[in-house]
């Protein structure tokens, strides 16, 4: 009972850290937040290579190598898509659409 108390009395600091990524270098990123600047190692998908792009939102995580990047904010509002569908997508524009009823786009297309 006390315990379960003292955890709830404390203000806990999120472990989670979001920054503006700077620049993408290989397989790191450099990232701004709170903490001050520094290198993060980039987690994907199996089988996904992805940098963020300069001033993306990403999401950081520590952990006992270091921070690691887990993810970047890209609202799904902004993007045109329903809730089950898949946007690959790039810096430059390119991007391909899997849609709810089996079409994909290439850049807008239908192939």
């Amino acid at each position: 009972m006390w315990l379960s108390k003292n955890i709830r009395n404390k203000k806990q600091k999120s472990m989670v850290d979001t920054a503006s990524s700077d620049s993408g270098i290989d397989t790191r990123v450099s990232a701004v937040s709170g903490e001050g600047k520094g290198q993060c190692q980039i987690v994907n998908p199996a089988g996904i290579v992805s940098v963020p792009g300069k001033y993306n939102d990403v999401v950081l995580l520590p952990t006992e190598k270091g921070m690691m990047c887990i993810g970047v904010r890209m609202p799904y509002y902004e993007r045109n898509i329903e809730p089950g569908e898949i946007l690959l997508m790039s810096d430059g524009g390119a991007s391909i659409r899997l849609a709810n009823d089996g079409k994909v786009y290439i850049n807008g297309r239908e192939v």
